[in-house]
């Protein structure tokens, strides 16, 4: 790392006092907190996932039917007779584009940090530029050290995004961190009393199942908001239309039914 970035990071980070001065934390993680805090975790984590997919059902619905809509002469001759020609750009987008970034983009951004990470005393820059608007325990800076550069900045996301950045929650993610994300691999990974080996090698795998799918869904809900508050606002618009709901009734009753019911459902904030 380039002495400038250094000392951007020593003399402007909030966290700067505790980054030279960290020391392994002593306290061991018992099994009944793992087993509560990972339970914890995974239920918030599913149940974010289930409502983030509900406001995306209601947005592909609503795409798609408009799509479908969009292709008929007769009901585009409509909407420009009735002032609806043009059509919001998140909207249009959706509609005639797909906006949406692909896994390798994110593979990418992974890679390019794993090859050139920019640290300080072991902690990645990335994680501590997340981390710098919450309040963080300097422990967990300690553990953050025990795995490479790409899953310090993956934990802080998590922590982020469930709104957990407790030391409880990052010795969990620590503990059940794959062997080839550790600083060190050939460490002895710790063992709980009343959990198998087995049993702990089902969690690691179903946490980074569910991680994964969770960051990918707390990154692209933004996006699914702001397109739903486009699409509902311009189908309210529509609905104010006596002659467009007459016509959706007469030939496209299904499609009026769901645009009533995607004008029926906030999205989720």
């Amino acid at each position: 790392m380039t002495g400038t970035k250094t000392d951007r990071i020593l003399k402007n980070s909030r966290h700067a006092i505790h980054l030279m001065d960290l020391h392994e934390p002593k306290e061991p993680l018992h099994s009944y907190v793992l087993l509560r805090t990972y339970r914890h975790q995974c239920e918030r984590m599913q149940h974010f996932i289930g409502e983030s997919n509900t406001t995306r059902q209601h947005l592909d619905l609503a795409i798609g039917d408009l799509r479908q809509l969009m292709a008929l002469d007769a009901f585009r001759a409509l909407l420009k007779s009735e002032g609806f020609a043009t059509i919001p750009e998140p909207l249009a987008k959706r509609i005639w584009g797909n906006r949406e970034s692909t896994p390798d983009a994110r593979d990418n951004q992974d890679q390019a940090l794993a090859a050139s990470p920019q640290l300080v005393a072991g902690i990645c820059v990335e994680a501590i530029d997340l981390l710098e608007d919450c309040s963080v325990n300097p422990k967990i800076f300690a553990l953050l050290r025990r795995v490479v550069p790409s899953r310090q900045v993956e934990i802080a996301k998590l922590m982020i995004a469930l709104d957990r950045v407790k030391f409880n929650c990052a010795k969990v993610f620590i503990a059940l961190t794959p062997r080839s994300k550790l600083a060190d691999p050939s460490l002895p990974r710790q063992q709980f009393s009343g959990v198998t080996s087995s049993q702990l090698d089902a969690m690691e795998t179903d946490l980074a199942d569910l991680s994964q799918k969770f960051l990918i869904t707390s990154e692209s809900l933004g996006s699914w908001g702001l397109e739903l508050v486009a699409v509902r606002g311009y189908l309210n618009r529509m609905m104010d239309s006596p002659k467009i709901v007459r016509y959706l009734a007469h030939h496209f009753p299904k499609q009026l039914a769901q645009f009533q019911d995607v004008l029926e459902t906030a999205p989720r904030s």
